[in-house]
């Protein structure tokens, strides 16, 4: 069988023409947003909530961080979290608001914790500060968890004025 060379030369085109749209391609990021209340990703993912965009985009588990060593029976969880305010006005934001929990170990209604705070330190995220209208910053938020825990997630419930809250979000994580 003869393959004429308009069909090798179509084929060779339809090749090139794929590769190159593959290769154009810019990568799509996305943007999760609460459905029915709830919205759920891994590190990495961009949540956006009422008040901010953020991200957890970074686990660690440091032996220490800034001199700070955990109990023993614990180790330090350290989360880096990126946060760019899109509510419009100035924010009140908290350590608290993200709160961490473990799911390995059937522990019951002790099964979370929230962030350590290092007064004095510039990378950790304080105990209370005000995100600025437009502003982005990140942070590390330090938790003291188990030992023994290897199934975790970051949380954040939005929570208004008028003591109502709004969707929850959870980052899922494992060591």
């Amino acid at each position: 069988m003869k393959i004429s060379k308009k069909l090798v030369y179509c084929v060779a085109t339809l090749m090139m023409v794929c590769m190159m749209l593959t290769a154009c391609g810019t990568p799509v990021s996305s943007v999760v947003t609460a459905e029915e209340g709830y919205a759920e990703g891994e590190v990495g993912t961009t949540f956006r909530t009422v008040f901010f965009d953020y991200s957890v985009d970074s686990v660690a588990y440091p032996s220490e961080y800034e001199g700070y060593v955990a109990e023993d029976g614990y180790q330090l969880l350290d989360a880096v979290i990126s946060i760019k305010n899109t509510f419009g006005e100035d924010l009140p934001m908290f350590n608290s608001d993200f709160q961490i929990q473990w799911h390995d170990l059937g522990n019951g209604p002790n099964d979370y914790d929230y962030g350590i705070i290092l007064d004095g330190s510039s990378t950790v995220m304080p105990d209370e500060y005000t995100l600025a209208k437009g502003e982005k910053c990140t942070y590390h938020i330090i938790y003291e968890v188990p030992a023994d825990a290897k199934e975790f997630s970051v949380s954040f419930q939005e929570l208004f004025d008028n003591d109502t809250e709004g969707d929850l979000f959870f980052t899922y994580f494992n060591k």
